[in-house]
């Protein structure tokens, strides 16, 4: 009874639901499983047992029976009995296989309808996830999406992507690696653990900070050309970086109108139970087309006269 009615459709649930957003990976006992599975069910399930007992076309399809109130108390009533008596078992004899046939057809009847709103459920909770960005204005959407929806998204997804953005955002990073090698590009895709660490990213237009170069002029100086100068490209397509070795992430957010007050709510609870990184956001000012051409020719003007 708890696997059809709790564990089996929480899981479909999930699965489904994780077609449309990454989802939160849970460690816990299986008393946990059960209680989310109670939480993220219980609406579903009181509406299916609402209409299949009341409403006609849901009586009635897919397994149609005369059944009244009355009928199915008696039946349980007898079921339970000689389940927990093998005296009253004997007691009502071909009665209780009767009462068991027409519970197990109630109980089929029932669970057809349950899935189906279930997987409706599903379909429904992924379709408004992925426009949580758009639509978090709203105040009644906000309130919903942060009590029943966001608690399924995985934090690392809200983190990493331009999930929480109403426009498209490109997320950019700088990675500080465990052996201190230092990386930057744009986010292309990330990767998680079983128990919903972040196993590695994918950064696309990669480049690498010559960290050596710039502590021998340092030391040798006492001061250092521009960062910029420091950056070199690497040969490749996309980067990938083991989730493992990452000491550090700087992320930073385009467009600058993202608002990075949205994602810091998810990274201050996320990093409570984390210890493998700590993340840093930082948002851009605001630069028109015309100050960004201005401001690269000055930079260009300035590597020519160095």
């Amino acid at each position: 009874m708890v696997a059809a009615y709790l564990l089996v459709p929480n899981a479909l649930f999930r699965f489904l639901l994780g077609w449309f957003v990454p989802l939160r990976a849970f460690q816990g006992t299986k008393t946990d499983e059960i209680t989310r599975a109670v939480v993220t069910l219980f609406f579903i399930f009181w509406f299916s047992l609402l209409l299949v007992c009341w409403v006609p076309g849901f009586k009635s399809w897919p397994c149609p029976f005369f059944d009244t109130p009355q009928q199915r108390t008696s039946d349980y009533s007898i079921v339970a009995s000689g389940l927990y008596s093998e005296t009253m078992f004997k007691e009502f004899g071909q009665r209780f296989w009767d009462a068991f046939w027409r519970s197990l057809k109630r109980q089929g009847h029932f669970l057809c309808w349950y899935y189906v709103f279930v997987v409706f459920r599903a379909f429904s909770m992924g379709f408004i996830s992925k426009r949580y960005g758009r639509w978090r204005r709203n105040a009644l959407y906000s309130w919903f999406a942060d009590v029943y929806l966001l608690p399924h998204v995985s934090q690392w997804h809200a983190i990493l992507t331009g999930f929480t953005f109403p426009e498209k955002t490109t997320v950019k990073a700088d990675v500080l690696m465990s052996d201190d090698a230092f990386y930057r590009g744009e986010i292309a895709d990330h990767f998680l653990n079983s128990d919903g660490s972040l196993a590695g990213l994918f950064l696309k237009e990669p480049q690498r900070f010559v960290r050596g170069r710039y502590i021998s002029e340092r030391n040798t100086w006492g001061t250092t050309r521009p960062l910029q100068r420091f950056w070199r490209q690497i040969p490749s397509a996309k980067l990938y970086l083991l989730g493992s070795q990452i000491v550090n992430l700087n992320l930073n957010y385009e467009p600058p109108t993202a608002r990075t007050d949205i994602v810091k709510k998810y990274v201050d609870s996320f990093l409570e139970g984390y210890k493998g990184a700590t993340i840093t956001i930082h948002q851009r000012p605001f630069e028109s087309y015309l100050d960004r051409l201005k401001r690269k020719a000055i930079e260009n003007m300035k590597r020519r006269s160095e």
